[in-house]
């Protein structure tokens, strides 16, 4: 499997560490299928967004989850981290 890319895994070690991997997965879940609309959002508020951060990292991120199967990874992610961190 293809690794997060070094923002999503820092997001996703955050949520565990915060003990927020339930409520983070049922968003995700829920949002999955509006993952294409999401990105597509992200795009048209790129040029307002690139002027407060990294332009290369937001275009990258919302390209990336545009992708259903990218926001799965995500949450396998977090699943895998919150097994970890409960043993």
């Amino acid at each position: 499997m293809e690794a997060l890319p070094p923002i999503l895994e820092r997001v996703s070690q955050q949520i565990v560490n915060r003990r927020l991997s339930v409520p983070a997965i049922l968003f995700l879940e829920s949002m999955k299928p509006l993952s294409f609309l999401g990105g597509q959002l992200m795009a048209f508020f790129g040029p307002f967004v690139h002027l407060i951060v990294d332009a290369k990292s937001y275009d990258a991120f919302a390209e990336w989850i545009e992708r259903r199967e990218n926001v799965e990874r995500l949450i396998r992610r977090i699943e895998d981290l919150s097994t970890h961190a409960d043993r």
